[in-house]
């Protein structure tokens, strides 16, 4: 007999929970229900207690539905967690045994954590990764790590104290400890680093993403102030993408190298792609300068002020390409009169040497020579 089968003989109503008719709640329907869903839903209700706690109906409802349906989800109980008086005296010594010492191990581990033994080995010396931006490595030293207690500095204890502090001396002896830290060449991992990279089989638009992300890693070095790598990761940038902007980065990183040639060769580039283009007009005029052709300098420089009137660094470069262009012009002078004076020298000698054997010079040689 289902729950649809039965009729509904008082109009008691129904739950609020699973609005299950009230005259369910009986011994007899319930004897005679053989639909386990329905079953379930009134041990729920009757297991809530809101219409009413009934220990005997609701124990008579499991029995009934574990008659059913044994394996029943409403069957299951929740287990109260397990007490020390859950267990036998021998598991409940083995089972406290095995916390303590797992909890002696984790204190061990973090012991060694924080005090570890250090010791130095030619291999570990050799092999330390460099750090970015910096020539220096923490001193790893080749005793034993002390755990005795720093001694503790004297700090000032009241204001007529911290008038005496000398802070600019302590700031002093930090920079004096830094100095004082062990040096490594840092440059080693640049050889491991692949100028170009394989772009056979990859798209279009994965070869933009691959050279974009090379150009980043270039810029973040730069940034750094590691001008060799960002070289480095330019390039592998314009092996995948030849690009205006890689270009022009890595001639600024060649700039800070001082390779002057490279850095020129990168702006003929970008010049080439892109005809007037600032950037390269201004790192063309910083070789010109430094390569000592100062005309070709102050023709880049004029062009980008054609552009841009007020850009400073134009202005301030074109100045001193224009005063080591004045200096430059008195020397050149000097230089060519020392030149004719040699020349009188050789003419005034070539004479005497005619006196003395006894020849005439040709007609208004002596002119030419006074002239």
């Amino acid at each position: 007999m289902t729950a649809k089968d039965y009729p509904s003989l008082w109009g008691f109503g129904t739950t609020k929970t699973f609005k299950i008719p009230v005259e369910h709640l009986d011994f007899k329907y319930i004897e005679k229900c053989s639909d386990v869903k329905h079953l379930e839903k009134i041990l729920c209700v009757l297991r809530s207690g809101e219409e009413g706690y009934y220990p005997e109906l609701t124990e008579f409802c499991e029995k009934r539905l574990r008659g059913l349906a044994p394996e029943s989800r409403a069957l299951r109980k929740d287990k109260p967690a397990a007490t020390a008086s859950s267990f036998t005296a021998e598991e409940w010594e083995k089972i406290n045994g095995d916390i303590k010492s797992w909890v002696l191990e984790i204190k061990k581990e973090e012991n060694q954590m924080h005090f570890p033994e250090i010791e130095t080995s030619p291999a570990m010396e050799g092999n330390l990764p460099p750090v970015r931006g910096s020539n220096s490595h923490l001193h790893v030293s080749k005793e034993i790590y002390s755990k005795s207690r720093p001694a503790k500095k004297k700090i000032p204890r009241d204001y007529a104290e911290w008038d005496k502090f000398d802070v600019e001396k302590e700031c002093s002896k930090i920079d004096e400890d830094y100095k004082g830290k062990t040096v490594v060449n840092n440059k080693s991992h640049l050889s491991k680093i692949e100028t170009r990279i394989d772009t056979a089989g990859l798209t279009e638009k994965e070869k933009d993403f691959l050279a974009t992300r090379e150009k980043e890693k270039g810029n973040e070095a730069f940034n750094s102030g590691d001008y060799e790598e960002a070289v480095m990761y330019y390039t592998r940038s314009i092996s995948v993408l030849p690009t205006i902007v890689a270009y022009n980065n890595r001639a600024q990183a060649e700039i800070k190298l001082q390779n002057w040639n490279s850095a020129f060769q990168d702006c003929e580039k970008v010049l080439e792609l892109e005809p007037g283009n600032l950037k390269a007009l201004l790192r063309r005029a910083t070789t010109y300068k430094h390569q000592n052709k100062l005309q070709e300098a102050g023709e880049d420089l004029r062009k980008v002020l054609a552009v841009e009137p007020d850009n400073e660094l134009a202005k301030k470069t074109l100045s001193e390409v224009e005063r080591d262009l004045k200096d430059s012009e008195p020397a050149s002078k000097t230089q060519a009169k020392g030149r004719r004076m040699f020349i009188q020298e050789v003419e005034n000698s070539e004479d005497e040497d005619g006196k003395d054997s006894g020849k005439k010079p040709e007609d208004g040689s002596g002119d030419k020579t006074s002239g």
